[in-house]
């Protein structure tokens, strides 16, 4: 952040903004402008450089003088505002030509220059007198004068426009080391002149009934013409030979899809059927081991029932499986005939 500098006194815009007033509205706006530049003052010295910014920008609403950009300029470095402290120093420049810093602000502005160029920029201004033109670059409105923006180097086309005044349109070319600043005054301009009336449309009248038409071909012998507002002649049908039958073919019709439903329904049955008949075969298997481990009598009873249960819906389920897998055999290659 860079030091500080002194900024410009009070004195200067007080005398310089009473020197061309009416004593009676200059009392009040002089006394208003002084409070607002003091208070700039106290709170630059304080270090809070935005709100300083607000209080310089009312005092000179109220007087107008550029010793006051000069101190927004140094509030808007200490913020590091590249192109807005630049857009002030040039502003103090152009409104004090013959300030006695003026090599001190002009090695400030290269200093800033050498800023926005290390960042791939560089900043275009520009003026108008009067102020208050709509900027367009390129064709797109970037604002109103006075204006500033920063853009990479190279060739723009810059259109101004002002009510009043006759457009303007410029090219310019903005470098990569320095500033660009232009500065134009607008001429009045009249407005444009009204496109002229439209010429009437002339329509001509219906002919008579049996008066020749314009552009008409001449009707010719044994033909039927008709005549204007008359019902249209109706072609004679009677000699003209009957169109020979088209024949009909009839559309070819998609044949059914054949998804095999019974079958995959077999499929399921006896893969169900197998897969049950697998667990009983497991459980009765299980029982048969308990009883070669040696239970006790009355529970070996029970298990060599229970096995044997098992076992003969093992045998059921095995049976159903093998009668379900051959029925969607059989039915895969009956359904595909269909």
């Amino acid at each position: 952040m860079t030091r500080p500098w002194r900024l410009l006194p009070l004195l200067a815009l007080v005398t310089a903004s009473a020197a061309s007033i009416p004593a009676a509205a200059r009392a009040d706006d002089v006394t208003e402008a002084s409070a607002h530049f003091r208070k700039g003052s106290a709170l630059y010295q304080q270090r809070q450089w935005r709100a300083a910014i607000a209080e310089f920008d009312a005092a000179y609403r109220l007087k107008p003088h550029g010793a006051i950009h000069f101190n927004v300029a140094r509030c808007r470095e200490q913020l590091q505002e590249w192109p807005g402290a630049l857009r002030s120093y040039t502003d103090y420049l152009r409104e004090v030509p013959d300030a006695r810093d003026r090599a001190a602000v002009r090695a400030a502005i290269g200093r800033i220059e050498a800023r926005l160029a290390a960042a791939g920029v560089q900043a275009l201004l520009v003026y108008t007198d009067p102020p208050g033109a709509e900027v367009r670059i390129d064709g797109r409105p970037r604002g109103t004068t006075p204006f500033h923006l920063t853009l990479p180097p190279g060739p723009y086309t810059i259109a101004l426009a002002l009510e009043g005044y006759a457009p303007v349109e410029q090219a310019v070319e903005v470098g990569a080391s320095a500033s660009r600043v232009v500065e134009v005054v607008l001429q009045p301009g009249s407005a444009p002149a009204p496109a002229p009336p439209a010429a009437p449309t002339v329509r001509a009248s219906p002919p008579a009934p049996g008066a020749p038409v314009a552009g008409a071909a001449a009707p010719q012998p044994g033909r039927a013409t008709a005549l204007p507002g008359a019902a249209p002649a109706r072609p004679d049908l009677s000699a003209r030979a009957p169109a020979a039958p088209v024949p009909l073919t009839p559309a070819p019709q998609a044949r059914p899809s054949r998804h095999r439903v019974y079958t995959w329904v077999a499929a399921g049955a006896a893969a169900a059927a197998l897969a049950a008949g697998a667990l009983y075969g497991q459980a009765a298997q299980r029982k048969r081991d308990a009883l070669v481990d040696g239970a006790p009598h009355d529970d070996a009873s029970a298990l060599a029932r229970d096995a044997r249960s098992k076992a003969r819906t093992a045998n059921v389920l095995y049976g159903i499986a093998g009668a379900a897998g051959a029925a969607g055999v059989t039915l895969f290659f009956v359904e595909g005939t269909f």
